[in-house]
């Protein structure tokens, strides 16, 4: 679990927040993402990257004219089955943040158990907050996925299932009625942790039971095997699954009925 202190360092947090949300805004502009007076629901898990997706849409919108409407949804599973919300600490710092929260229980289909696996846990909580979202009349869900994670999920597919899938910034579900959407597509994980540690998130809540013992976590591993090469070679990795995914489909057509 990444510790985060709660004491915040404001000149600093000002300056790491400013260069981070010009990197989310060049992201918003490359792909269309969040277009001013759109609606999205941020998914938060309870995570760093949520809290990182939270804390940069919140300023992001000061800009925006007219501002897009954004609302925090916590899907309350694991693998271990329902759970509870977000600590109330985090609903009030969301709140600070003029963001409101609320918690969904997951819809299981007919057949369905409590997830074993993160893909079948992956699974069940987007198509959750994809219907929750649309229900409530928002047409976007953005999630808090950063560069490591397009080259993790990247190399996954590659090794475990001998596919080329690459996570997209932009993908449409229901015939259009919904985008997810990833503003943080262009950041990096070790970027966002700073972000968090200078400006006093709180503390990440750790929901998955699965965790350390997960494929991502030894992909994750290997790479940490480069020593002082990881950072290099994980931005070419990434901008090489960025091109794969551009000569595969066409970015901003992509539809996923589910």
């Amino acid at each position: 679990m990444t510790k985060v202190p709660t004491s915040p360092d404001r000149q600093r947090c000002d300056r790491a927040t400013g260069r981070l949300l010009g990197k989310m805004k060049r992201a918003c502009n490359r792909w269309s993402l969040l277009p001013p007076g759109s609606t999205a629901v941020l998914g938060l898990s309870g995570g760093v990257d949520s809290f990182a997706l939270v804390w940069l849409a919140a300023r992001y919108n000061r800009v925006l004219r007219p501002k897009c409407r954004f609302m925090a949804m916590h899907i309350a599973l694991d693998a271990d089955g329902e759970t509870k919300g977000p600590p109330d600490d985090v609903n009030e710092w969301c709140a600070g943040l003029g963001i409101p929260v609320e918690t969904v229980a997951p819809r299981f289909d007919a057949g369905e158990s409590v997830p074993k696996t993160c893909f079948a846990c992956a699974h069940i909580r987007r198509r959750t907050l994809l219907e929750a979202a649309n229900e409530r009349g928002f047409d976007r869900v953005a999630l808090g996925h950063h560069s490591d994670d397009v080259i993790e999920t990247w190399l996954m597919t590659l090794m475990y299932t001998g596919t080329s899938d690459v996570l997209p910034p932009i993908r449409r579900y229901f015939g259009g009625a919904v985008t997810v959407v990833r503003p943080l597509y262009e950041l990096r994980k070790a970027e966002l942790v700073r972000m968090a540690r200078l400006c006093g998130f709180p503390e990440p809540v750790q929901s998955c039971p699965n965790h350390p013992n997960t494929t991502r976590e030894k992909v994750r591993a290997a790479l940490r095997q480069l020593g002082r090469d990881e950072r290099n070679v994980r931005r070419h990795l990434f901008w090489a699954a960025v091109r794969s995914l551009e000569r595969d489909t066409v970015v901003k057509g992509t539809e996923d009925q589910r």
